[in-house]
């Protein structure tokens, strides 16, 4: 049972990695409806340039399955979800409204 168990676990590791880098969600924007800018968020940057492994965002901070955590600007501002990191001192403050188009997207047409 035990030698089941530990050939088993890093090629379930092994191929979920592989699925989220293959064409998964690692590989490619997530784009989250906003009417102040759709937010864009970027695996690519976060985990590729950043270097942060899935596991210090899913499941601490955030569920895996894409929209299924529901938060608002306060709940940011509070420190939590993205405020976790985006607070000033590990990376950019939220708060400051200089920093709204780092992650809102304005609309075609509008200005920035």
């Amino acid at each position: 049972m035990r030698k089941t168990f530990i050939l088993l676990v890093p090629l379930i590791s092994g191929l979920f990695i592989y699925s989220c880098f293959k064409g998964g969600v690692l590989n490619r924007d997530l784009v989250f409806k906003n009417d102040n800018g759709n937010v864009v968020f970027s695996h690519v940057y976060h985990v590729k340039v950043k270097k942060q492994h899935c596991s210090y965002c899913h499941p601490k901070i955030f569920k895996k399955k894409f929209g299924a955590d529901k938060f608002t600007m306060k709940d940011i501002w509070n420190g939590k979800y993205c405020g976790v990191c985006h607070n000033g001192s590990r990376a950019f403050d939220a708060k400051n409204p200089r920093n709204c188009i780092k992650c809102h997207k304005p609309k075609s047409g509008e200005k920035q």
